[in-house]
């Protein structure tokens, strides 16, 4: 699958989860504040048997991790899609305050899914321990040309592209669904007006390198026109040679056309260049974490059981801002209760005895 434009994948992906990668990341927290974790992937032959450089996951498998290949590939449902994992990495974490992956320098584009920044805070309060939890995987670097603020307001993007049930409260199908719809349109203006731009940056740099600098010119002045004549409700793969055609089609000539023909594939690989961090969108991590005895709050998708929770993790939670997890539980400290009755026990016998004295 050639993935050579950001926001066409996106927009695909958003319809379906079956091109997805998924990985499994199972995370246990101890009394004494380290950290357990396992992740689960699907390597290839070679990676099984022994080839490194065939590391299915994002991240780097240093000497802290240690690799188990399972005995049979296990299918696991993500989210309503079954995938085979055939291996794990696993390692532990004595105090959790940074971060625990590394990328490898042709993968750093995966930083912001791969590389969490995570702290654990250890709290004693008497009859209870507190332990809390943060994971934050940091907003995409590059989302594009057009900031996405500039279509969708901060309350459309959490809807869209993460969720939000407070949003949703009171409406029925048809209100929900006519909002829905409304947001969908800003973002495919969004979309158009992206891979657009993008395209343009491609033509104009080939541009400049020609003898007749007055096609660049042309390229800014017809700019708005041509956008809002070919482009203004178009809703599907916009690249530098269709644009191209649309100048000439829009100035009856060919010279846009054969700056494409002439450039072509050092035109697409720019392109390509441009949107390498596309291949972040067909990844996702099911994030499950356990912790010390009930989980008391936390903004996690799921609750599996009373100490753990589940979040997915995708590019798309990352394209409007930080994406952070947090929960908190709490330890019953059963020997601060004792002690406490105790107390109250012996205040009680003190007070009786005392009393009986002054009667």
């Amino acid at each position: 699958m050639k993935m050579n434009k950001l926001i066409v994948i996106i927009v695909l992906l958003l319809g379906t989860v079956s091109c997805e990668t998924s990985y499994r990341m199972v995370s246990r927290i101890n009394t004494d504040g380290s950290l357990y974790r396992e992740v689960y992937g699907n390597g290839d032959s070679a990676f099984v048997a022994g080839n490194r450089t065939r590391n299915p996951f994002l991240f780097q498998i240093d000497s802290d991790w240690q690799l188990v290949k399972l005995d049979s590939s296990v299918k696991f449902n993500f989210w309503g899609e079954e995938q085979e994992l055939n291996v794990k990495v696993y390692r532990t974490i004595p105090e959790v305050d940074g971060e625990y992956f590394r990328v490898s320098d042709t993968k750093e584009y995966a930083s912001p899914l791969a590389v969490p920044k995570e702290k654990l805070e250890k709290k004693f309060r008497w009859f209870y321990t507190y332990y809390s939890y943060r994971a934050t995987f940091a907003e995409l670097p590059d989302k594009g040309p057009v900031p996405l603020n500039k279509y969708l307001t901060d309350e459309e993007q959490q809807i869209w592209l993460r969720g939000d049930k407070n949003a949703f409260s009171g409406l029925n199908g048809i209100e929900l669904n006519n909002r829905l719809d409304d947001i969908e349109s800003k973002f495919w203006k969004w979309y158009n007006r992206s891979q657009y731009e993008i395209s343009l940056e491609v033509i104009a740099r080939f541009a400049s390198l020609q003898s007749d600098t007055s096609y660049v010119q042309r390229l800014r002045e017809f700019k708005e026109v041509v956008y809002d004549k070919y482009l203004s409700k178009k809703q599907d793969d916009t690249t530098p040679e269709e644009v191209c055609g649309f100048f000439d089609d829009f100035e009856r000539a060919n010279h846009f056309s054969d700056l494409y023909k002439t450039n072509k594939e050092n035109m697409d690989t720019m392109f390509e260049e441009r949107s390498r961090i596309v291949e972040l969108f067909g990844y996702a991590v099911r994030y499950e974490l356990t912790m010390p005895g009930r989980i008391i709050s936390s903004n996690a998708m799921l609750q599996d059981s009373h100490s753990s929770v589940v979040w997915k993790i995708d590019a798309f939670r990352l394209l409007a801002d930080d994406f952070t997890l947090t929960a908190e539980s709490r330890v019953p400290n059963y020997w601060a209760f004792a002690v406490t009755l105790l107390v109250i026990l012996f205040a009680i016998w003190c007070w009786w005895k005392t009393y009986r004295q002054y009667k």
